[in-house]
């Protein structure tokens, strides 16, 4: 079994409700779709070290399963829930395909800080301790082209390290802090997921008065996150199909290659093979 870049229990509140064990795959771009075993799907082989997999696994993953059952079954769910659920969604929103493809963007800029410190600090240690001078100015001349082969040979591990919630205190305080509602599909078509489940607007980001976060629970459920001040926090509210479709035309816009669903459907074939997205913002 792979190393699963999409949990097993976040995939099987998406299941075909004639086989719980199953899922529908769209693929992006094509007209592919099967029907696949959950176990099956979502992992590689040899995505990260053994334990980063049961770090997520364990600190993650199985803090969260409880409070996401919890919204499954409409249930309140309390400040302590919303953190460690915060915690999952900032640890998914890293540990995607898309996730890593933010972090090779802005590795150059980590890189660059990393042997600016790395280079103070030598020349520190160069004044405290002469007798080891030479030494260090030797690792100090290497430093150009260390730097150099970083930044073109991404290293993983800065990515591994990113797959801990802590590392990103602004946006784990964010979450929590935030206006949640969860909307309910009852009449409308379900919700659907993908690679890339957790949605916000890129070039708006998560920290301003008008940002939205939203984020599937269930094919019944998503959560809607807000800075609103006006409306209810935690409840649960029925939404019109034009609301549903909105949000899943963000599940499906932000997916990198694979939409999952609860059953066939020849709309979200045409929905994930759009050329382009006209996305709102929900009112």
């Amino acid at each position: 079994m792979g190393k699963h870049c999409i949990p097993q229990y976040y995939l099987s509140g998406f299941s075909d409700p004639f086989a719980p064990s199953k899922i529908w795959v769209y693929e992006k771009g094509s007209k592919r779709i099967f029907q696949s075993n959950i176990k099956n799907i979502a992992n590689e082989k040899n995505r990260w070290p053994q334990h980063i997999e049961e770090y997520l696994a364990n600190k993650i993953e199985t803090p969260a399963n409880p409070v996401l059952g919890k919204i499954r079954n409409r249930q309140p769910i309390s400040q302590s829930d919303k953190e460690i659920l915060s915690a999952y969604m900032v640890g998914m929103m890293q540990r995607v395909d898309k996730g890593l493809e933010r972090m090779k963007e802005i590795a150059p800029k980590i890189i660059d800080q990393v042997f600016d410190d790395l280079e103070k600090r030598i020349l520190k240690d160069i004044e405290q301790n002469p007798s080891k001078k030479e030494k260090l100015q030797a690792i100090l001349r290497n430093l150009p082209n260390l730097k150099s082969r970083y930044k073109n040979d991404f290293p993983l591990e800065i990515w591994y390290q990113n797959l801990n919630p802590k590392v990103l205190p602004q946006i784990l305080a964010i979450f929590p802090a935030m206006t949640w509602v969860f909307f309910t599909s009852e009449k409308g078509p379900p919700f659907l997921t993908s690679d890339n489940p957790l949605f916000f607007f890129e070039w708006q980001g998560m920290g301003k008065p008008e940002s939205e976060i939203t984020f599937p629970i269930s094919s019944e459920i998503t959560l809607w996150a807000t800075w609103r001040k006006d409306i209810k926090k935690n409840q649960y509210v029925a939404q019109q199909e034009a609301v549903i479709r909105e949000i899943n035309r963000r599940i499906a816009s932000s997916a990198t290659r694979y939409v999952y669903y609860s059953m066939e459907a020849d709309w979200v074939v045409n929905l994930i093979n759009r050329k382009s997205w006209r996305l709102n913002r929900i009112k």
